[in-house]
């Protein structure tokens, strides 16, 4: 039932995100190595010396269901992860995210809800493990290796859903392109302006020239979400000057300036203000 609700949102939201062949085309049916399993039997991944322990319990008092995520060394010490609704060991464990010579642990928390909220943490698995703080995002994750090998987490900016009246389903979410090290989480989409310029050129054939006259001067609905498109690509491929060009090339005329405010502050209490500079902490 979850991966179909992940599909659906991201078939609906996101859809350049399935049709692009420049972007890595996820496979949501296999992002969950590992999942709590809800007839309350704890369930074990192992990776290296480490093991994690994913322990289910019930909370009577509520009448939820919520799991927690451990890692146990080869010394069998054991330090609590993460607890949400839902915790899955998540597509990444395994592989060296953060380019530090250890495999990571990629842990994901679901807290329920049909929009929310999702929350992932990354653990080096080195002699001894550490962890970068925990990121949230209205928008699940995907780990895939860029141009140098190195992996980059591709996921949308979450805060932008039901932005400005628009529907969830039809909100133009940003792509975003993170890179994991040791000192935290990085945006890196300017290093991918040309797939974020295939994601333009769909959007501009979505409006022929002469709708754009007139969306210019009376707002037709069904050309907000495509405009936005085209100014949120750039916007989040660090071409600021072409995103603020093309909504005053493309929104009309009496609504600039409040659209441009909304997108600056939209964007202040995105996933871009979430980022970790810290450097990854030992766990005890």
């Amino acid at each position: 039932m979850r991966f179909l609700k992940l599909l659906a949102m991201f078939a609906l939201c996101i859809p350049s995100l399935m049709a692009q062949a420049e972007w890595p085309r996820p496979k949501w049916e296999k992002v969950h190595l590992l999942t709590c399993r809800r007839d309350g039997t704890p369930v074990s991944y192992e990776i290296g010396k480490y093991r994690v322990d994913l322990v289910p319990k019930a909370d009577p008092k509520k009448r939820e269901f919520f799991c927690r995520a451990s890692l146990v060394n080869g010394a069998g010490e054991k330090q609590e992860l993460m607890q949400d609704k839902e915790v899955s060991v998540y597509q990444g464990t395994g592989e060296d995210i953060l380019s530090d010579g250890n495999p990571s642990l990629v842990l994901e928390g679901f807290s329920g809800g049909e929009h929310c909220c999702y929350t992932y943490k990354i653990v080096s698995l080195g002699e001894r493990a550490s962890t970068l703080a925990p990121i949230r995002n209205r928008s699940p994750f995907f780990f895939f290796r860029g141009p140098d090998g190195q992996f980059r987490i591709m996921t949308s900016d979450g805060a932008f859903g039901n932005f400005d009246g628009l529907c969830y389903d039809c909100s133009p979410f940003p792509r975003v392109v993170l890179k994991a090290d040791r000192s935290g989480l990085h945006d890196v989409g300017s290093q991918f302006a040309e797939r974020y310029d295939s994601e333009i050129a769909l959007a501009r054939a979505k409006i022929p020239e002469d709708r754009i006259g007139e969306f210019q001067l009376a707002d037709f609905r069904d050309a907000r979400s495509v405009v936005l498109e085209i100014v949120f690509s750039y916007l989040y491929s660090d071409r600021e000057d072409q995103a603020w060009q093309t909504l005053n090339e493309m929104w009309p005329t009496t609504d600039r300036e409040r659209m441009k405010n909304l997108i600056t502050a939209t964007r202040a209490k995105g996933i871009l203000s979430k980022l970790n500079q810290s450097e990854a902490r030992n766990i005890p």
